[in-house]
């Protein structure tokens, strides 16, 4: 149904739900936490700098993802500050045949979907349209939901060799919020919203030049109620308002000589939040236009806080192929307004061992500037730090790939040695929990990725047992909670594993399940009186059944078939077993 269904079952990605079908997931990759993954559209940054608890307010619709690809480790010396444990990069449809598709789903909980979109293939434009609404009652009080998404993109091919992409977006969420953020309030509520549109620009000069440059703006707003003071007109200034904008040009020239391939790259990056909550005071408060006079009074709401800081970076790349041997090695310099300069080096080097198998290692450094929230906000639940430092890491990984007819595997060992990781603790002296730099925090792992196409082992299409996947992931660090409580950073899955097969029931029915089995360190509370809980392991199964014919399909869904109790964050339980159907139609 959801994006972060999907990723539910990517190797070493921890998908940390408080509410269901996507409401508020934190996404984080090889024991990272949920503001150290950067997330991309079609290659186009998303991340806001308010807090990561956002990056998955995505304006895309699930239909409308060609594929998702998910990379491993830091990646700084190309992608920047914000690919600190990996980087989730969402390919977008791009489809040279006209259609036009329409679904709907209905399920429990009062659960409801309906996603329409298309799109029209002129003689030198395409254009593609998708928009998808899902809501549902919730399945326990105060988790209703809303939420609405539409995206836009249209490609010009105005030159030959070039292409001009415009792609406009834009999402929404209004959700209860039970005990997301504090465990025993239970009237929370959240809204956000996030419009996006961005330009891309790419040319190939010639054979050996090609460049591409991007300029994308993303505006997000988000309003949090902590105890519904928004029926309260005397409490209206305690609901948390904030407002970023985020303005990036992206620019990279790639040129092909005997030497191998150089790329140049530039980014422009501009970060602003408005807030009555974080930031700097301002000398004049501004109107916060979409929230004044909207809950039932005529009151002007203000903007009181405001913090702007700007990012520039230059990196070179060099990438070059020997008969067995490939090595990429690059460097990015950094320059931030609030955090200063930093160098971000990296190598990779692959050796083949045959077409279809190579060994690879690799060296590359990371950095992540503290989100706003991180930094500034002070309230009942959290007290944040203006001078918490940037982390810094270096990622160190080997491993060995092989891609057969039949099957591929890949596995892995990794280490990350990390400096000034930023954690948000309870300390039992201070009576509420605060940001704060930890110190070092070095974590090791192992990765395991394996798929069989049993219809093409057996050489038969329409055999009963059709494809496996299996993954594996396995993290250890050298930081334990001694003398305080951690939230986020030591709260790593330390063991994943998931398996999913696909079935051929008849000639038109397929069945596709997938077990997942997560093991979390770390503790949670419920309040300050009682004692830290340690996580339990989560045992998930997950199942699809699904009817196709020409131009429709019908489908059954069920999520957490086995029942079970479980909690990803803290105290926030969540949905059992959940049902629901759909339908599915397409004309091309």
């Amino acid at each position: 149904k959801t994006l972060e269904g999907i990723l539910q079952y990517a190797l070493n990605v921890d998908v940390r739900t408080r509410g269901p079908v996507g409401v508020q997931t934190d996404i984080s990759i090889r024991g990272g936490h949920y503001d150290q993954t950067l997330i991309m559209l079609d290659g186009v940054k998303l991340n806001d700098p308010q807090t990561g608890h956002h990056s998955l307010n995505l304006p895309i619709p699930l239909e409308m993802i060609e594929r998702i690809e998910v990379l491993q480790g830091g990646a700084a010396r190309v992608l920047g500050a914000a690919a600190f444990s990996g980087v989730i990069n969402i390919i977008s449809k791009n489809n040279d045949k006209p259609s036009l598709y329409f679904g709907y789903q209905m399920g429990e909980y009062g659960l409801k979907k309906l996603n329409l979109g298309g799109n029209l293939n002129l003689k030198k434009i395409k254009l593609f349209l998708a928009s998808d609404k899902i809501n549902s009652d919730g399945f326990t009080k105060n988790t209703a939901f809303n939420r609405s998404s539409y995206f836009l993109k249209s490609v010009f091919n105005v030159i030959e060799n070039g292409n001009l992409n415009i792609t406009l977006g834009h999402f929404s969420n209004e959700f209860g919020a039970a005990n997301f953020y504090f465990p025993t309030v239970y009237t929370q509520y959240e809204e956000v919203a996030s419009a996006f549109k961005a330009v891309h620009w790419s040319h190939s000069i010639s054979e050996k030049i090609r460049y591409d440059n991007k300029y994308n703006v993303r505006k997000h707003n988000d309003l949090y109620d902590f105890n519904n003071f928004r029926l309260d007109s005397k409490k209206l200034n305690s609901i948390n308002r904030h407002e970023t904008m985020v303005q990036d040009f992206d620019a990279n020239l790639k040129y092909n000589s005997n030497f191998g391939t150089s790329t140049f790259g530039l980014e422009l990056r501009s970060e602003e939040v408005l807030s009555n909550r974080l930031g700097v005071t301002l000398n004049a408060p501004i109107i916060d236009g979409k929230n004044s006079n909207r809950f039932g009074t005529s009151e002007t709401l203000y903007f009181t806080n405001e913090k702007v800081r700007g990012n520039s970076s230059l990196f070179f790349e060099q990438h070059k192929k020997f008969e067995n041997l490939t090595l990429s090695m690059g460097t990015m310099f950094n320059i931030n307004s609030q955090f200063g300069n930093d160098w971000l080096p990296g190598v990779d080097v692959s050796y083949s061992l045959s077409e279809k198998t190579n060994l690879y290692g690799s060296v590359n450094s990371s950095l992540r500037f503290p989100t706003f929230t991180e930094m500034y906000l002070v309230g009942s639940t959290v007290k944040g730090d203006p001078n918490l430092n940037p982390e810094k890491a270096f990622n160190y990984e080997i491993g060995a790939k092989h891609f057969g007819k039949f099957s591929s595997l890949t596995t892995s060992i990794f280490m990350k040695a990390m400096q000034d990781a930023i954690d948000k603790v309870k300390r039992p002296e201070l009576p509420v929990p605060t940001m704060e730099n930890i110190g070092n925090l070095n974590t090791i792992g192992f990765e395991l990725n394996y798929a069989l196409n049993i219809q093409n082992f057996l050489n038969n299409e329409n055999s009963f047992f059709q494809q496996l996947r299996l993954n594996y992931a396995s993290i250890k660090a050298d930081k334990k909670e001694i003398g305080f409580q951690s939230f986020y950073t030591l709260n790593y899955l330390s063991n994943k594993a998931s398996v999913g097969l696909d079935l051929r029931l008849a000639k038109r029915f397929n069945f596709t399940a997938y077990y997942t089995f997560k093991q979390r360190k770390g503790t949670y509370q419920w309040d300050s009186k009682s004692a830290p809980l340690a996580y339990q392991p989560i045992h998930l199964l997950d199942a699809r059944l699904n009817f196709t014919a020409k131009y429709f399909r019908l489908f059954i869904d069920g999520t957490n078939l086995l029942n079970k109790t479980y909690y990803e964050f803290g105290f926030v339980e969540q949905p059992k077993r959940w049902l629901s159907a759909g339908l599915a139609f397409e004309l091309k």
